[in-house]
C-alpha cells in the first residue's frame, strides 16, 4: 500500500497517542505505526491484558481519567479506545455514553488545547443500521440501531464542531473489521465463524444469509489510519470518511462460503430464525478511493481466513478450548465483573 505525499504539518508529527494500544485493531496497529518511525504511546486500561508488542509506551490508563498531562508532547491522537461493539454497548447504556461519547470528546477538546495538530477517530458503518437498496455513501440518512451505533454518531457530531485551522480532525467510519491481531476478537462476524469452524467444525447461523455486511482485515484498516496521517488537512479536516473495499461488501452467505472453502469439512447450519441483529447495509468508498487512489486491499477475504486458520491452529496447540472469555470481550468484562475485579462501572477494583 502506498504512501500519501505528507504535507508540512504531517511532517510535523513525530509522537502519537493510540488509545485502546492494547484491543483488537491497536495491537496491528501501533507496530505498524513504530516501523515507519513514529513514536507511539499507548494508552488502555487493559482490561483483555497486554498485547505484547515492544517499542512503545505503554500508558495503563482508563480514558475517563485522562488529563492534559497524558497528552503533552504529543503531535497526534489516534482515538481507538471504546466499549468496542454492539452488545458491549448494551451492557449498560450509560457506561457507553461515559467511556464511548463523554470521554471522545473531553479527549479531543484536551488534545485541542495541548497543541495536537491532528485528531482520528475511529468510527463504524454500523451507524447506517438497515438499508435495503442502494450504497450508502457518507452523506446518507443514519439508522444508528444499538448504543455503540449512537455513540458514535453522536461524537463524530462533536468532533466535527472542533475541527478547525489548526486542528485536524479526521472521521474514519470503518467497515466490520476481520482477520488475525495479537489481541483476537472472536466475536466480530468472520472470526466467529472461524472460531465455530474450527473448534466446533459446525456453524449455526439464525438469519437467512441474506443480510449485507461492508468488511475490512485489520492489516488493511490499519494501513489507512497510516494515510490520514500524512494526508493535506484540507482533504479530511471535518470530513466524515468510509473505510472499506467496494469488493468487500459481503453478504453472510458470501462469507460462509468462503469459510468452507478454507475448512470444508465445517458444516453450515441455517436455522431460520432471526436474531436481534437486523442491520443489512452495503457502502460506498468512493471518498476514500478519491482520496488514497493508491490503496489497494492486501487482505482479502480468502487470503486472510486462511492466514487466521493457522494463527488460531497453533494457538489450539496450546490452549485446546480457546476459552470463549478470551477472545469475546463481553465474556472477559461480566467474568471480571462476577470475580470482583472489575467493579459496576468498569473500573479496577
Amino acid at each position: 500500500m502506498g504512501v500519501h505525499q505528507p504535507t508540512m504539518e504531517s511532517m510535523a508529527i513525530k509522537r502519537i497517542l493510540v488509545t485502546g494500544s492494547e484491543g483488537y485493531i491497536g495491537a496491528v496497529l501501533v507496530p505498524l505505526l513504530c516501523r515507519v518511525g513514529y513514536a507511539v504511546c499507548g494508552l488502555d486500561t487493559c482490561f483483555y491484558g497486554i498485547s505484547g508488542n515492544s517499542g512503545y509506551t505503554l500508558v495503563r490508563k482508563d480514558i475517563r481519567d485522562i488529563t492534559k498531562k497524558d497528552i503533552a508532547g504529543i503531535d497526534a491522537v489516534i482515538h481507538l479506545a471504546a466499549l468496542s461493539n454492539d452488545p458491549m454497548g448494551d451492557l449498560d447504556e450509560k457506561l457507553t455514553e461515559d467511556i464511548n461519547f463523554r470521554s471522545s470528546v473531553n479527549l479531543a477538546r484536551l488534545a485541542k488545547a495541548s497543541g495536537v495538530s491532528r485528531f482520528l477517530f475511529s468510527s463504524s458503518c454500523s451507524i447506517y443500521g438497515k438499508k435495503d437498496k442502494d450504497l450508502v455513501d457518507e452523506s446518507s440518512p443514519v439508522v444508528p440501531l444499538t448504543a455503540y451505533a449512537k455513540s458514535k454518531i453522536r461524537t463524530e457530531q462533536e468532533l466535527q464542531k472542533l475541527a478547525e485551522k489548526n486542528f485536524t480532525v479526521g472521521i474514519l467510519r470503518n467497515s466490520t473489521v476481520y482477520g488475525f491481531s495479537p489481541m483476537f476478537r472472536s466475536d466480530l462476524v468472520v472470526n466467529n465463524f472461524v472460531i465455530d469452524a474450527l473448534m466446533r467444525s459446525e456453524i449455526r447461523i439464525k438469519s437467512d444469509g441474506t443480510p449485507w455486511r461492508p468488511l475490512i482485515d485489520v492489516r488493511d484498516l490499519s494501513s489507512v489510519f497510516l494515510e490520514f496521517l500524512t494526508a493535506p488537512k484540507e482533504a479530511i479536516n471535518g470530513r466524515i470518511t468510509n473505510i472499506g473495499f467496494v469488493e468487500n461488501n459481503l453478504q453472510v452467505r458470501d462469507v460462509l462460503d468462503t469459510v468452507k472453502n478454507v475448512l470444508p469439512r465445517c458444516n453450515v447450519i441455517y436455522t431460520g430464525e432471526h436474531g436481534k441483529d437486523t442491520r443489512s447495509y452495503r457502502v460506498d468508498f468512493g471518498r476514500l478511493t478519491k482520496l488514497f487512489p493508491q490503496v489497494r486491499q492486501e487482505w482479502p477475504l480468502q487470503k486472510s481466513i486462511a492466514d487466521m486458520v493457522s494463527h488460531l491452529t497453533r494457538l489450539l496447540r496450546r490452549d485446546t478450548s480457546l476459552r470463549d472469555e478470551q477472545f469475546v470481550r463481553l465474556k472477559m468484562l461480566t467474568m471480571l465483573r462476577s470475580v470482583g475485579t472489575l467493579d459496576a462501572n468498569l473500573r479496577w477494583c
